[in-house]
């Protein structure tokens, strides 16, 4: 009996931006720049990938089947009890790895949306939570605060109840752009954490949490001046400080050229700053307040993506016989919609 094979998937994943300043492992923020995977199925070996990477940023990528994306994608046919196809994978790689926005969140979520979109006709859908739970799982560090913004758009906060992730995503205010700065150095994010304390003082946590609440209203209620306040951090920034020493400066250039307010990205080495104009002078102030620290680097303006991880290109029809088990019907979860939960 013929069945209908899916013969290409892509999906197209966004960066993000972790932390916001105070929102330590809890808040993100899609950003509309993208990975995008296509996958395809290829005669070979289910547990040896072809593995095609584009783009520079992706040099260092591994074409080996340890990519983080080949391993979200088979562990979902894992997880469901479904034989992996052998594929081949090409990657455009255009967020630069452990620069703070969420690279390795676009492999972990979209290869898990990617092998969605396959099993979509075989009737072992996940609900949202588990596929983010599994995003989760499989990211370097574990942590949902980029694959959580990754998987469904716009402003995400999470946390972790009884052992299971929840996320909840808002829009982001649409007048609102990110001034993207990044150093040619990248930030390593498990030494960024061993300079943190194993404890903190009640005045530093009471401080951060005080800062969430207002970075919250002030973007829901469009008090914008209160940005500034809003991003201030005592609970990783000063610590990180000390594998880049010039953050501060750059932070107050993009505040004194019309920012709202700026952060370190994530843990580094990307700075964001949020404006509502003004954008290319504050993106200079910043490029030139490196230089005069002696670092080079890129700048991007971008908006907030409010969809999140999507499928560009479904299913291409094409039949193969006595597949059996191998494909049917499967709902495919689609990320959620702006405005949705």
């Amino acid at each position: 009996m013929a069945l209908v094979l899916p013969a290409s998937i892509t999906v197209l994943t966004p960066a993000t931006s972790a932390n916001l300043g105070p929102g330590f492992d809890s808040l993100g923020l899609a950003l509309q720049l993208y990975n995008r995977f296509t996958v395809e199925e290829v005669d070979g070996d289910p547990l040896r990938p072809q593995i095609e990477i584009q783009g520079s940023l992706g040099a260092q990528l591994s074409t080996e089947p340890d990519n983080l994306f080949f391993k979200a994608f088979a562990l979902l046919f894992e997880r469901q009890g479904v034989p992996l196809p052998a594929i081949k994978i090409r990657m455009e790689i255009r967020i630069p790895p452990g620069c703070g926005l969420g690279s390795s969140a676009t492999a972990a979520v979209g290869g898990l949306v990617a092998a969605n979109e396959w099993l979509r006709r075989q009737n072992r859908a996940l609900p949202q939570e588990e596929l983010l739970e599994l995003a989760v799982a499989v990211e370097a560090g574990n942590h949902p605060d980029n694959v959580a913004p990754a998987l469904l758009g716009g402003l995400v906060a999470t946390t972790s109840v009884g052992g299971n992730i929840r996320a909840i995503k808002t829009p982001f205010p649409g007048d609102l752009k990110a001034v993207i700065f990044t150093p040619s150095f990248s930030m390593d994010t498990v030494a960024g954490r061993k300079l943190l304390p194993s404890s903190y003082p009640k005045a530093d946590v009471t401080f951060n949490t005080g800062r969430v609440a207002l970075l919250l209203t002030a973007l829901q209620t469009g008090q914008y001046d209160l940005i500034g306040e809003a991003m201030q951090d005592r609970l990783h920034q000063p610590y990180r400080q000390a594998l880049f020493p010039a953050m501060n400066n750059i932070i107050q250039a993009a505040v004194e050229a019309g920012a709202y307010g700026a952060c370190l990205s994530g843990g580094g080495s990307s700075l964001i700053a949020l404006a509502s104009s003004r954008f290319q002078a504050i993106l200079r102030a910043m490029e030139e307040t490196a230089r005069a620290a002696g670092i080079e680097g890129t700048g991007l303006i971008l908006r907030a993506d409010q969809t999140g991880a999507r499928v560009l290109q479904g299913t291409r029809a094409r039949s193969r016989k006595d597949v059996r088990a191998r494909y049917g019907n499967q709902f495919c979860w689609s990320p959620a919609r702006p405005g949705s939960r």
